[in-house]
């Protein structure tokens, strides 16, 4: 019997304060919903193992970033090294939306993403499905609609980003 591959992939969070962030990791973590969970202050980091594949497990060092502008020099501090990045917006907030390049603008290159439009439970949205897809296209990232009350999407979400990290990275890591 073969001894099970570990790899470890280290995962970043981006988006503005309140797009919940916080709640889609614990919902993906704990598979629970607890509202408003308070700001996260710097980053908070979570860790969750995953198998990709039978007998292939990925450590995922998942850190949860806060959105406030006034801490973004201290993020640029967690971006190196990171192997991928979910760019969160809140779908009832567009200047989450438009502010999702600015965030962009974090991520190296070739670094997998993916745009998840948070809150899609909500009936208030103020941006629509062809415009986050619109966008996912334009920065050539993938698009997933998630809310962490329901659980819809927020695996998917997680996965997506993993199975594109995987793929491209190099199996010494």
């Amino acid at each position: 019997m073969t001894e099970p591959q570990i790899r470890g992939f280290k995962i970043l969070l981006l988006g503005d304060s309140g797009v919940g962030k916080t709640t889609l990791l614990h919902r993906y973590i704990k598979d629970s919903y607890s509202p408003g969970p308070g700001v996260t202050v710097g980053a908070e980091l979570m860790i969750h193992n995953v198998e990709t594949e039978p007998g292939v497990w990925v450590k995922l060092r998942i850190w949860d970033t806060c959105g406030l502008e006034s801490f973004r020099r201290i993020i640029t501090v967690y971006v190196r090294g990171a192997d991928g990045f979910l760019l969160v917006f809140d779908l009832t907030d567009r200047e989450s939306f438009e502010n999702i390049k600015h965030h962009f603008t974090l991520v190296s290159e070739s670094s997998p993403c993916v745009l998840v439009g948070q809150k899609s439970d909500f009936k208030d949205r103020r941006v629509s499905r062809e415009e986050a897809e619109e966008l996912a296209k334009e920065l050539d990232v993938s698009y997933v609609e998630a809310s962490s009350v329901t659980g819809q999407n927020v695996k998917e979400a997680f996965e997506t980003l993993v199975q594109q990290i995987y793929r491209e990275t190099p199996q010494a890591t």
